[in-house]
């Protein structure tokens, strides 16, 4: 699915990423570990398009997604799911509008909307905080919120970007096991995380970097 071909990418004077190759097939659960500073945010952020590489190229299903023109950028990202930190949910939406939000400019009826919402709030446990706003939640329950939002329209990858970040052991762990049941439906996850005790416990595949380049590619990995 995802194909990286030494990717180098340079900010001024100071490269993020530095050449490199990665290969990540459809249906992969992949942790992105490393320090603050290490490449984890650019490396996702080449992938929908935040950012393009320097040099090389990056593949998403066979197209180099570099020479996407910006008017089809967002058809990119409506094939992925993308979920932040700091949740980024609309505060003065209900969690149903925050999740319907994304699919209303498609073009489909309300029923098959409402059928798609109703679906996202039960893979993430929230059906019953519908009509909540997002003031009125957790910490945790607005990341559950950005996760339905993030497949609602059924993409085949979604990207997380220290998902973890603001939540509590046990937050965490729960979000990390609705991620890992999404993975089971066949969705391609990538994850970064400064999270130690989330890839201990699930030992996923574990990609690490270290001033930009990938210093540990393993399989059923742990943090260290």
């Amino acid at each position: 699915m995802i194909q990286l071909r030494s990717v180098t990418k340079k900010y001024k004077n100071n490269y993020a990423l530095k050449h490199v190759d990665l290969d990540i097939p459809s249906g992969d659960f992949v942790f992105v570990t490393g320090a603050s500073g290490a490449g984890k945010s650019t490396l996702l952020k080449l992938l929908y398009k935040e950012e393009v590489p320097t040099s090389g190229t990056v593949l998403i299903g066979g197209i180099n997604i570099a020479n996407l023109t910006p008017n089809k950028v967002p058809n990119l990202r409506r094939c992925m799911g993308i979920v932040f930190q700091d949740y980024k949910l609309l505060p003065n939406m209900s969690v149903y509008d925050n999740v319907a939000y994304v699919i209303r400019t498609l073009g489909i009826s309300n029923k098959e909307i409402r059928q798609r919402v109703i679906g996202a709030l039960k893979v993430v446990g929230l059906l019953e905080k519908r009509n909540s706003r997002p003031t009125e939640l957790s910490g945790g329950e607005q990341q559950r919120v950005s996760i339905a939002r993030a497949i609602v329209n059924g993409p085949p990858l979604l990207i997380a970007d220290e998902p973890t970040g603001n939540l509590d052991p046990q937050n965490s762990l729960e979000i990390m096991q609705i991620l890992d049941q999404i993975n089971k439906r066949g969705i391609t996850i990538i994850v970064s995380t400064h999270d130690k005790n989330m890839v201990n416990y699930f030992r996923k595949r574990v990609i690490t970097l270290d001033s930009g380049e990938i210093i540990r590619d393993e399989k059923e990995g742990t943090y260290e």
